[in-house]
């Protein structure tokens, strides 16, 4: 009896210790920010990802997404993964180039030529040369590069045919100082304004416009307001997916292996979901009254090459030796 008893304790013990792992394993969530629409491509790397990793992963992670700025302005996101108070978060590069300036490198204009340069620039070594020492630095790992659109300029006052009718307005242009030298290179006056705060601006008239992706024009409601685009493609929009090195450190083996496949997955979908979308965006805005212009950008491209020049002898170092290599990519 008494071998029976401590036979049933060994088992009790056991299942304890089985069942006490299940729910520390359970216990491992992870919390995703992004400030843009759900149904942009944003939304499609996020919520696939959090789906197939929870699935991936057996049931040991629970992903919970929060869109919408809902997480705060996205440089508040990345200070929450460095702190650790946010797992995850999908934003604009040129808002993760005050942290680590080695970004910067695909915010400058035209060093990204088409979505294959992008791709290739990103998933390749050239990016790890980039990026790779973000975890050492900066303490938040730059995981996957989901998608790729270029920016347009946007306006509520008139047509933009030449850089001499782009010079007319003022622009709202991120808290990046390549972007605002770029603007200010073009012949304009930019005004750095917070994401949250570019649609007020713009139906306020505190600005004129901006540049944005259309399909972001589109689903953030900008062609509401500003009903004139032109097709410049002036700046990749190259959001990459942060995250925070405390949260890597918790992974066991299986749920790493997870994590990869579930980011190959949506980024995949993201993708796709850009580049199919496209064409029917440019459409949608049309319909809805939006005016579309594609000026030369030749004059664009000459003063592009002044800043990455300026650029180049300002930051010194291997930053002139990556542009040359991002530059022979896209031969």
């Amino acid at each position: 009896m008494r071998s029976i008893k401590l036979w049933c304790g060994v088992i009790a013990a056991a299942v304890s210790l089985l069942m006490a792992a299940q729910v520390s394993a359970a216990k491992l969530s992870m919390n995703i920010g992004y400030s843009v629409a759900e149904g942009h491509p944003y939304g499609t790397f996020v919520s696939t990802f959090a789906e197939r990793f929870e699935s991936l992963a057996g049931g040991t992670v629970r992903v919970r997404v929060h869109c919408c700025g809902k997480m705060g302005s996205e440089q508040e996101q990345f200070k929450k993964l460095q702190l650790g108070t946010l797992d995850g978060t999908m934003i604009a590069q040129n808002n993760a180039g005050p942290f680590y300036p080695k970004i910067d490198l695909l915010v400058l204009p035209y060093m990204i030529q088409n979505h294959e340069h992008a791709v290739k620039v990103a998933d390749g070594p050239i990016g790890q040369k980039i990026w790779g020492d973000m975890p050492e630095e900066v303490g938040v790992h730059l995981v996957a590069m989901p998608l790729f659109s270029f920016r347009h300029v946007y306006n509520t006052k008139m047509p933009i045919n030449n850089l001499e009718d782009f010079a007319q307005m003022k622009y709202r242009v991120p808290k990046n100082t390549v972007m605002i030298d770029t603007y200010k290179a073009l012949g304009s006056d930019p005004v750095p304004i917070a994401w949250s705060e570019t649609l007020t601006a713009t139906q306020t008239g505190t600005v004129d416009g901006g540049d944005l992706p259309m399909d972001l024009i589109y689903s953030q409601k900008f062609h509401d307001v500003a009903k004139h685009v032109a097709k410049t493609g002036h700046f990749v929009l190259a959001p990459p997916f942060f995250v925070s090195d405390k949260f890597m450190q918790k992974m066991d083996d299986q749920q790493k292996e997870a994590f990869d496949t579930a980011l190959k997955i949506a980024t995949a979908a993201s993708r796709f979901h850009t580049n199919y979308g496209a064409e029917q965006v440019q459409k949608k805005l049309e319909s809805a009254g939006v005016a579309i212009t594609e000026p030369d950008i030749g004059p664009w491209v000459a003063k592009a090459k002044e800043v990455h020049e300026a650029f180049a002898n300002e930051r010194g170092g291997d930053y002139p030796a990556l542009m040359e290599e991002i530059a022979a990519a896209a031969k």
